[in-house]
């Protein structure tokens, strides 16, 4: 089989990018400032024209310098833009969103909308932002993080969808009218990470909230494709959600499948939820198994294990980014390698690409400014600080602006091979691409924290470390703080109860005041504990000695493998 792959013919590279030679292609520290100034710009050229030209539609048509609705007429490309805006230093703009959404979003409308896209796009923009909020400079609910204008918001949109869920087997269906639920002639066929994506989000909103509906319904969903998988362990690509029977059986690591696997890891981390992480490893030893070719990954059919198509899709280049989460940076690079080759050939990823004919696939020549491997360069970089992974940054600001940016801020392109235009830029271009590229060459962004410091705040149901870094973003980069899921615990409230009654009965003096949710306690908090201790970044007194980033990671991993 390994003989189906040929060397990538990388002819046009120089047509399309500037040359660099040995010297030139080091990045330095100057180069990595000058870069992150060029990716803010490409951000302001964006985000400017949609507000002046498409807002309050959901996205800018650049070739025409006007807006359209796409995934429900929520003025999208302004909540997916919100949590870039403080990452790239804009607490202003910020702000002023914030109101702005305050006053004018609205779920109470006769649309029908994507299931799996109003969750990582809205659910999840909102939930972003509102952990985000302090860092912001917004003013807070006494409650905060456990409530917020910003969290009743995501909460209101996820109760939209929750109607999707009601089916035999717990998996959703694939889209919902906001207003009226689910149509009774809607059909029941949705693709798997249309089932699977939604765990980050959900249980975020259980754990901040105390209602545990919505993590309830994501874990019934991903058992449910966890009991469809084949004998040989693979899912497929589409799925009725009232039979549980596959639809399409081609089984892959790309569209249709991708954020299910990526949900899988990222919400073991998340939730330190060993079962998730276990249910990923089998998978994975399925994909080694039977799609992996030369570090490509191929498609297959999902009961034979046969080769159904050689075919490379460009959302499949989040992969590496995945395994490096795992601490497996060796098979990383080398398939983040293959897909970078691809990249140079064309100055983008098409959708899909032949890979033992080195082209393009009819029809699926297209790059809409997808952002999934400058995601695998961010996270690889960070775990090996190859220099390699800056310069896919540096080809990828390059070719963006070379081929992408008119007037009216960056197009899709048409067709890879001629760099015809389309008249549209997803909202995912400002949340995701943007942000990723930024996030590649700015190492210092307080993302990118390892722990040393934190903000110490006071909630209802006692003190909370918040901003110590390990975020994890969902599938649309919208950053979590993992923090935050430990704020709210309902239970911990019945504890210092139970404490309270102990201590009265044996009259044991408190040699230290145990911070409970009373009215005495709420204005003493915020009073000397607010003010003194929640405004200023505090040193970690338990520092653990500082390791690599791969070094943890791995050994996070092998937590669930024990």
């Amino acid at each position: 089989m390994n003989s189906l792959f040929y060397p990538v013919c990388l002819g046009v590279l120089s047509v399309l990018l500037p040359c660099h030679n040995a010297k030139e292609g080091h990045i330095t520290e100057q180069d990595m400032a000058q870069y992150r100034d060029r990716v803010k710009a490409m951000f302001y050229h964006a985000y400017n024209n949609y507000l002046d030209n498409a807002y309050p539609y959901d996205e800018l048509r650049p070739l025409t310098c006007d807006g359209q609705d796409t995934w429900g007429s929520f003025s999208l490309t302004l909540i997916d833009a919100l949590d870039t805006l403080l990452i790239i230093g804009n607490k202003t703009e910020f702000q002023r969103v914030v109101n702005v959404l305050q006053e004018k979003l609205d779920f109470d409308i006769d649309v029908n909308a994507s299931v799996f896209e109003t969750n990582i796009r809205v659910v999840g923009g909102l939930l972003s932002a509102h952990l985000l909020s302090k860092r912001a400079g917004l003013d807070l609910d006494p409650g905060w993080p456990c409530s917020g204008p910003l969290l009743d918001m995501a909460v209101e949109a996820a109760r939209k969808l929750l109607p999707a869920f009601n089916t035999n087997t717990g998996m959703p269906y694939g889209t919902v009218n906001l207003l009226n639920g689910v149509n009774p002639t809607e059909t029941p066929v949705t693709c798997t990470a249309g089932v699977g994506t939604f765990i980050i989000e959900f249980a975020t909103l259980s754990r901040l909230t105390g209602d545990p509906e919505f993590e309830t319904v994501a874990r019934r969903a991903l058992k449910g494709l966890w009991e469809s998988r084949s004998e040989i362990g693979l899912v497929g690509n589409h799925i009725d959600v009232m039979t549980s029977k596959w639809v399409a059986q081609d089984a892959g690591i790309g569209a249709g499948v991708d954020s299910y696997f990526e949900y899988l890891v990222k919400g073991a981390i998340l939730l330190q939820d060993e079962e998730m992480m276990s249910m990923f490893l089998e998978y994975n030893k399925a994909i080694k198994n039977f799609t992996k070719y030369d570090d490509w990954y191929v498609w297959v059919q999902m009961y034979k294990g046969t080769v159904s198509m050689p075919i490379f899709q460009s959302l499949e280049a989040f992969w590496p980014g995945l395994q490096s989460l795992m601490g497996d940076i060796g098979n990383a690079m080398r398939t983040f390698h293959n897909y970078y080759t691809v990249w140079k050939q064309f100055g983008g990823l098409p959708e899909f690409y032949n890979i033992p004919q080195g082209s393009t696939v009819d029809k699926r020549e297209g790059y809409p400014l997808r952002p999934e491997l400058i995601e695998s360069a961010m996270y690889l970089y960070k775990a090996t600080g190859d220099p390699t992974l800056l310069e896919l940054g540096r080809d990828a600001v390059e070719s963006i602006e070379k081929i992408s940016k008119v007037d009216c801020g960056f197009a899709t392109i048409k067709d890879v091979r001629d760099h015809k235009l389309d008249n549209r830029m997803e909202s995912f271009f400002l949340a995701e691409t943007i942000k990723y590229l930024y996030l590649l060459f700015d190492p210092d962004n307080f993302i990118h924290n390892e722990g040393s410091s934190f903000d110490l705040v006071v909630t209802p149901y006692g003190e909370c470390i918040l901003g110590a870094g390990g975020y994890v973003f969902n599938t649309e980069a919208h950053p979590i703080d993992p923090a935050a899921l430990h704020c709210c615990n309902r239970d911990t409230q019945e504890k210092w109860e139970v404490e309270d009654l102990v201590r009265e009965f044996f009259s044991i003096k408190r040699t230290k005041e145990v911070r409970r949710p009373n009215a005495e306690h709420k204005q003493k908090t915020e009073n000397s504990v607010m003010l003194n201790r929640t405004k200023r970044k505090r040193t970690s007194l338990l520092r653990c000695p500082s390791q690599p980033f791969s070094s943890k990671l791995s050994v996070f991993g092998q937590v669930f493998l024990d």
